[in-house]
């Protein structure tokens, strides 16, 4: 019982951290969408510090220290969806503003 009331907490939290990161990037894109390199920056920023956070609270199947190599794989890959997920509906805003 504790085990599953600690996983939806964690999955609670991803959720929150993963819309967190869309809407950094979705503000930051359009913001700075004349500025390329600081747009840039702050997709990059947001996917790296959503794929430390969840790579960081995620539970290690192996039970050693550190991060499994699945793990880090799994974060890295939900982070880099979100930033890209965030950065097209940026781009699309920015269409539809511009029309």
């Amino acid at each position: 019982m504790l085990e599953s009331v600690n996983l939806r907490i964690r999955w609670r939290r991803t959720l929150v951290a993963s819309a967190l990161a869309f809407g950094v990037v979705l503000a930051g894109t359009y913001v700075l969408i004349e500025n390329v390199r600081a747009g840039g920056a702050v997709l990059v920023a947001a996917i790296v510090a959503l794929a430390a956070y969840v790579a960081l609270n995620a539970p290690n199947p192996s039970g050693q220290r550190g991060q499994s190599f699945g793990v880090l794989l799994v974060s890295s890959s939900l982070a880099v969806a979100v930033g890209v997920s965030g950065f097209a509906a940026a781009i699309l805003l920015v269409a539809l503003s511009r029309t």
